[in-house]
C-alpha cells in the first residue's frame, strides 16, 4: 500500500485519536482558527491544547493522510475525496482550497455496519433485497444516513443470501467481509477509472448485486436500468427529497425523444424508492430517521408509464398497507410523540401543509 506523504505527524494521530475516543462524527482543520469538531449540530474548538492552526499546519495535516498519487489529483482538480484507515477505524476525507490554503474535513465512519434492525427501519428493507433483479434507490442530500442504509441493506444480503456482491464508490467507506455472499469493493480511481466504465465491466464480472455511489449523469442511470433488467438487483442514490423528485429528476435527464423509452424501462425496472431524512430531536442528543416508502406496484408502474407522477404522493397514502408511507407519516408521529419539535418537522417536509392539517397547527 502506498504511504502517505508525510508517515509521521504528532498533532494527527491524536486529533484522530480524540475523535475516536469521543465518537465524535466530524472534524474540520482549517487556517486561522483552531481544529474544531461536530458534537450533534454545534461546532466545537478545540482551544484546550492546541494553538491556532497555520497555512504550514494545515498542508502539512493534509500531507500526513495523503499519497502522492492523491496530492497530484488534488492539485489538478482543486478537490479530493478518499477515505483511509487508522487505528482500525475507517475515516472519510475531503481535502479542498480556500483562500489558497489547505482544508481538510474528516468523518468518523460508524466502526460495525449497523443491522436493518439497529437503524429502526421497517422489515420492507429485508423484503426488497429477496428480489433477484431491479432498481432500488436510497435519496435524499448528502447528511441524511443514506450510505449507512444502504450499508445495512447489502450486509444483510451477504449474512443471509450466497451472492456476488460489487460495491463501487467514491471513496469506499463500509468495508464488508465476506459472509455467505462474495464481496468485492472497487473505488473510483484506485481500482477503476470511473461508475460509467465499470457498469460496462460489469456485465462480464457476473455479479448479481451491484451497489454505485450515486447516479450522475445520464449515462450512468442509463446503464443502472439496464443492469437492472438484464439480472441484477442494483442499488444506488440520487440527491432527491421524494419518490416524486427522484423519478423526475431521472426523466429530466434525458433528452425528450429518450423519455418514452426511460419511463417504459423505469415502470419496469424500479422497485422501490427509500427517501429519509434525520431529524433531530427536542433535545439535541440524538437524531431520527423520518423515511418514504415507494414500492413499485401495478399503480405505480402506471402512473410512471402515463407520466402522472404528480398522482404519487396520493397512491403512497392509499396503498400504506404494502409498507408505503409519506415521509409526513414519520415526522406527524415524532411530533405528537414529543421526539422532534414542530420547527423541526416542518423544517424538512415534503408537505407542510398535511402537517399543520394533522396537527391542527
Amino acid at each position: 500500500m502506498e504511504k502517505t506523504i508525510k508517515p509521521e505527524h504528532l498533532i494527527k494521530d491524536q486529533l484522530l485519536q480524540v475523535m475516536i475516543d469521543n465518537e465524535w462524527s466530524d472534524m474540520y482543520i482549517t487556517v486561522w482558527t483552531f481544529p474544531a469538531i461536530k458534537i450533534w449540530w454545534e461546532i466545537v474548538k478545540i482551544d484546550d491544547w492546541l494553538d491556532i492552526l497555520t497555512a504550514l499546519d494545515t498542508f502539512e495535516f493534509a500531507q500526513s493522510i495523503m499519497t502522492e498519487a492523491q496530492h497530484t489529483i488534488l492539485l489538478r482538480e482543486k478537490n479530493l475525496d478518499f477515505s483511509f484507515s487508522h487505528w482500525e477505524r475507517r475515516f472519510r476525507c475531503n481535502i479542498s482550497f480556500q483562500m489558497w490554503n489547505y482544508m481538510v474535513v474528516l468523518r468518523l465512519l460508524t466502526a460495525d455496519i449497523p443491522d436493518i434492525e439497529d437503524l429502526w427501519l421497517p422489515n420492507i428493507y429485508k423484503e426488497v433485497t429477496r428480489l433477484w433483479q431491479w432498481l432500488i434507490l436510497v435519496t435524499w442530500p448528502t447528511g441524511s444516513g443514506k450510505t449507512t442504509t444502504l450499508a445495512a441493506m447489502i450486509d444483510y444480503i451477504n449474512s443471509n443470501y450466497t451472492k456476488h456482491i460489487i460495491t463501487i464508490e467514491d471513496p469506499i467507506e463500509y468495508v464488508h467481509p465476506h459472509k455467505q455472499s462474495i464481496m468485492e469493493h472497487k473505488e473510483i480511481g484506485k481500482d477503476i477509472p470511473n461508475y460509467e466504465i465499470w457498469l460496462i465491466w460489469a456485465m462480464r464480472q457476473n455479479p448479481q448485486v451491484i451497489l454505485f455511489g450515486e447516479m450522475r449523469n445520464k449515462n450512468e442511470m442509463e446503464m443502472a436500468l439496464r443492469l437492472s433488467e438484464t439480472g441484477h438487483i442494483v442499488f444506488s442514490t440520487l440527491h432527491t427529497r421524494s419518490a416524486y423528485q427522484t423519478i423526475t429528476r431521472i426523466l429530466d435527464s434525458f433528452s425528450w425523444e429518450d423519455k418514452n423509452q426511460i419511463r417504459m424501462q423505469l415502470a419496469d425496472s424500479l422497485v422501490a424508492v427509500f427517501s429519509q431524512r434525520l431529524l433531530k430531536t427536542e433535545d439535541w442528543t440524538w437524531v431520527r430517521l423520518a423515511k418514504e416508502i415507494l414500492i413499485k406496484n401495478s399503480a405505480v408502474a402506471n402512473l410512471i408509464r402515463e407520466n402522472d407522477l404528480h398522482q404519487l404522493p396520493s397512491v403512497i397514502q392509499m396503498w400504506s398497507r404494502e409498507w408505503m408511507q409519506l415521509l409526513e407519516t414519520d415526522i406527524i408521529r415524532f411530533i405528537q410523540q414529543w421526539i422532534i419539535s414542530e420547527e423541526e418537522g416542518l423544517k424538512y417536509s415534503n408537505n407542510p401543509k398535511l402537517i399543520k392539517e394533522s396537527l391542527n397547527i
